[in-house]
């Protein structure tokens, strides 16, 4: 099929779905990209290491020495990306929307984050989603259940773009419409809140620091002296990373781009970027100390001026998947890439406290036992007594059989376990959690019996560092 053929299938596509010309551009441009050869992997010898000193401050250091003040805090608007359906659990909805602690949803929790925050510092910080055509009106309308105010709206539509046969670029087409689309990845929030106009009117309505974070990390809350801070010190890009651990193999980092030996500038090295033979480096705890947690905090004039510049830059991620036994691609931006386009950068050093999501049924089990609890502040942490004995993050690993859809999930899991002492948890074969257990250090559950099997035939209410057969 000819290129220019593609383009106009690709045109008239979007142009039916009420998507803007820039946007349509700018889409194909991607295509092009691909088209041209390029894969979203990086150059492994341009790939250079932070400087700790001049590229990185700790929280502490922030804590020690920029005081709050509200008149500066009054100037921050916090944005939760929402678009994500938790499809990879199983779930038709916005993820946000099922409870997580207790009854509370993921939305009451951030709700509830910014209403203590209001009633703290008597300041009115406004509270906005991005949200996806999948996920919008279900969550206004829990949002608006749950009494939550506020006079700017709380909500913006990200973009949607087409899903693209992998072979010949044209736009697929199924009978499930749903299923011809997808999103283009959180970098997109760039260019929605240009195109919809959301970033000049908060600069007109003098907000000057947005705090960004995804909606399933209930640990980024706002952080008042961060704010103090991005402003004494004119920082215009500040991305939270945090120590990696085992159980941080994907999380993405950031880089110096080196040329030549050169910085040319800060970049974002997503898992997908990374080419094959360099994985098992990226993935370990040698060349990456930190990585990125995805709590992005930008300042909103420096935004303005640099789309006014003109060629607004974010690394292409090419995504393959398979759509009713179609090889497709999907062309996806991060927004931590945006970190490219301006040189003002400073990575935050956090405790694991601000980095809480919940990405599988693990996260989940993980987020809704005793292991992590719901402060005052509504903020999402490992408890204290587990702290106190120090353990890091539970490693969890559930039968994807039997466990990977929230479903099933549900459904075994009656009861939750205590995973206050757990250090890892393996649950292989098909187990119904009946009741209340306690799981202490390292603990295994094999069904070996080819049947379902019920916790409570072990007629025993705590393991420790055992291997457990049914």
């Amino acid at each position: 099929m000819e290129k220019e053929t593609v383009d106009q299938l690709i045109r008239e596509t979007m142009k039916q779905a009420g998507l803007s010309d820039a946007f349509i551009a700018d889409f194909i441009l991607k295509v092009d990209a691909v088209r041209n050869g390029e894969t979203g992997i990086v150059r492994w010898e341009e790939v250079g290491d932070l400087d700790p000193k001049s590229d990185e401050i700790s929280l502490e250091s922030i804590h020690d020495s920029y005081p709050l003040d509200t008149t500066l805090l009054s100037k921050l608007v916090v944005i939760k990306l929402n678009g994500g359906l938790g499809t990879s659990m199983g779930l038709d909805k916005a993820k946000s929307l099922i409870p997580i602690k207790g009854n509370l949803s993921f939305l009451s929790v951030m709700a509830k984050q910014i209403e203590y925050l209001r009633n703290q510092y008597g300041i009115d910080v406004p509270l906005l989603f991005m949200d996806s055509y999948n996920t919008q009106e279900d969550s206004q309308k829990e949002l608006n259940h749950s009494g939550f105010k506020q006079s700017l709206r709380s909500s913006f539509l990200q973009h949607k773009v087409p899903r693209l046969e992998a072979k010949t670029f044209a736009p697929i087409k199924t009978n499930v419409e749903k299923e011809n689309w997808c999103p283009p990845g959180h970098g997109d929030i760039y260019f929605t809140m240009m195109e919809e106009g959301i970033l000049d009117e908060l600069l007109s309505k003098g907000f000057e620091i947005a705090f960004l974070s995804n909606g399933d990390n209930l640990g980024a809350t706002v952080d008042p002296q961060i704010v103090s801070y991005l402003l004494k010190e004119d920082i215009h890009f500040a991305m939270e990373m945090t120590p990696k651990t085992l159980a941080d193999k994907k999380g993405g980092a950031i880089y110096r781009k080196l040329v030549g030996g050169k910085m040319i500038q800060y970049e974002l090295l997503e898992t997908a970027q990374v080419p094959k033979e360099h994985e098992h480096e990226f993935s370990g705890l040698g060349k990456f100390r930190t990585f990125s947690t995805n709590n992005l905090w930008i300042n909103l004039r420096a935004l303005k001026e640099r789309f006014q510049k003109g060629n607004f830059s974010l690394s292409l991620i090419v995504n393959p998947k398979q759509v009713s036994g179609k090889d497709v691609i999907q062309l996806e931006t991060a927004m931590g890439s945006a970190v490219g386009n301006f040189s003002k950068f400073k990575g935050i050093i956090i405790p694991r406290d601000r980095f809480a999501p919940v990405k599988k049924t693990e996260d989940y089990l993980i987020r809704r036992s005793d292991a992590y609890v719901l402060n005052e502040d509504f903020s999402l942490t490992m408890t204290r007594e587990r702290k106190q004995k120090g353990l890091g993050e539970v490693l969890v690993s559930l039968d994807e059989k039997f466990y990977k859809k929230i479903q099933q999930f549900d459904t075994l899991f009656v009861a939750l376990p205590s995973l206050v002492e757990c250090e890892e948890l393996v649950v292989e074969g098909e187990i119904l959690f009946d009741v209340p257990v306690k799981i202490k250090g390292k603990v295994k559950f094999q069904n070996v019996s080819g049947s379902l099997q019920k916790i409570s035939s072990l007629s025993k209410t705590e393991f420790e560092n055992q291997i457990i057969s049914l």
